[in-house]
Order: structure tokens, then sequence, then C-alpha cells
């Protein structure tokens, strides 16, 4: 466990769960304003697709209602080309800020009811587990670009035949002429 005294609160390892999973029971039994922070490192938990590793702090804060989530994380995921369509790998920061609600009443065991409005919410589990993974799941899929690249100067796939053009080049003839474009192609040859 490695402790670091920024703003006087320790800072915890995060549990070696396969998920990214804390248990908040005790977090919820303390007033609001309650902090508590965990260290993630690279290697240290398993995360779904397209995560392929993660690290940072997660910053949780004890609310009137639950427990508030502000994390930064870094992110290494695989994406695959939109040129060449080979995997390559990238790293993202995700700043996360979510707040978690409780499904059970920590000191009468009961299941509290929640408002139709909070039914999307991101709740704690009834063993009081709250559970990270499929927020930074969604958030490391939105935070995907539209068309990733390996490279900006990737030179994608030959038309033609499909080769990479990044690793060799194209045994292909330039691209054929529209026959439509024929007669055109005719003069420029008259011109020449």
């Amino acid at each position: 466990m490695q402790i670091r005294r920024e703003y006087n609160w320790p800072i915890f390892a995060a549990p070696r769960i396969a998920d990214m999973q804390y248990n908040v029971a005790q977090l919820l039994k303390e007033p609001m304003g309650s902090v508590r922070i965990f260290q993630v490192e690279a290697g240290q938990v398993e995360v779904l697709s397209p995560v392929k590793d993660i690290w940072g702090d997660v910053r949780m804060v004890r609310t009137h209602q639950g427990v508030l989530v502000n994390a930064e994380l870094e992110v290494a995921s695989v994406v695959t080309c939109s040129r060449c369509v080979d995997d390559c790998d990238r790293v993202s920061t995700l700043n996360i800020e979510e707040e978690f609600f409780p499904t059970i009443d920590l000191h009468t065991g009961r299941r509290m009811a929640l408002v139709e409005e909070d039914e999307d919410a991101l709740q704690i589990g009834e063993d009081h587990l709250l559970d990270l993974t499929e927020v930074i799941r969604q958030y490391a899929i939105s935070d995907q670009p539209m068309k990733p690249l390996c490279r900006a100067e990737c030179l994608g796939l030959c038309l033609e035949c499909g080769v990479d053009l990044n690793r060799s080049g194209c045994a292909c003839n330039e691209a054929p002429i529209d026959p439509r474009w024929g007669a055109l192609a005719g003069l420029q040859d008259l011109r020449n």
C-alpha cells in the first residue's frame, strides 16, 4: 500500500479484483465530504475490450445521497486503423465524474426505492460494491476516434489487390479509367 499525503488523505492501492470494484460500505457510513483515493497501477486489473490496460487515480467522495467518483485514468486500448486495418495501440486520458447511489440502506438493511427519473442512475450493489468496470468501458468507447489511424501518414490498402501499401509497393497498374471517360482520355493522348 502506497500512501501519499496530498490534501492529507491517504491513497490506497486499488483492490486486486478482476474488475474495478470497490467496497464502499465504510465510506457510506461516514459523513458527507469523506474521501477515499485509490491508485490504479498498470497491469493491476483485468479490463474489458477495447481497453487493454489502465492506470491512474480514483477519488471517491461521500455525498448526501451516495458516492461521487472522480477519476483521471490513462487507458491503453487497441484500435483498428481505418486505412490499413492493422491493430494499433492508443493511449488516452479519461476524466470520469459520476455519482453512484446505494440500493440498500446500510443502517436498516432495507432496499432503497429509486425515484423514476433515477432508473438509469449508477447503483452501488447490494454487497456495497461500487463497480467502475462498465463506466470505464463506456467512457473508453466514447473516447475512441471515428476513424482511427495507426499513424498520420498511413497509406492504407491498394484498392485493386488489397496489399498494405505501408509494407510493400503495389504490383497493380494505375487505376483503370472509367469507360464513360474513355473519350476524354483519348483526347489527352492526342494532345501529348
